[in-house]
């Protein structure tokens, strides 16, 4: 199915680092120029992570619960979209078929994001968010001009 607004981030990455912070980037692909980036909480990077193989918590976690109890009633999650920022906060859509008919529920990009990953179903992201990574050239032109302003 065609998004024309979006595209679909098949690749999802997470980084941690102290002073920055949690962050999950989204790409189309591995080579793609262009991302998406969201700081997320310790809870959700872990949930993201879970989803990715990369750590196995003991306990199911809240989105686990929440998965098992909507698998239950015939659930089926179509697709997420992450489509708008307003005043510095994401916010993304989880689109579900429930008894045959498409439901649309607001939800965190961060959550939605581990929902997408749990039943691999797409994350479509807004193109209008996306990022461009900065060649090697450019980041050394910003150093510079950095070095040179004087605070």
């Amino acid at each position: 199915m065609e998004y024309p607004n979006f595209v679909e981030a098949k690749e999802v990455y997470i980084k941690t680092d102290r002073i920055q912070g949690n962050m999950v980037i989204l790409k189309e692909s591995e080579d793609d120029s262009l991302y998406f980036l969201m700081f997320v909480g310790d809870a959700e990077i872990t949930a993201i992570a879970k989803e990715k193989g990369l750590v196995e918590p003991k306990r199911p976690l809240t989105h686990d619960l929440y998965l098992t109890i909507l698998k239950d009633t015939g659930a089926v999650f179509n697709r997420i979209e992450i489509h708008e920022m307003h005043e510095n906060t994401f916010f993304a859509k989880v689109y579900v078929n429930i008894n045959g008919e498409e439901k649309i529920f607001d939800s965190r990009p961060s959550d939605a994001v581990a929902l997408a990953l749990h039943e691999k179903c797409p994350i479509l992201v807004n193109k209008k968010l996306l990022r461009r990574e900065l060649s090697p050239e450019e980041v050394q032109e910003f150093e510079m001009i950095v070095k040179t302003v004087r605070f």
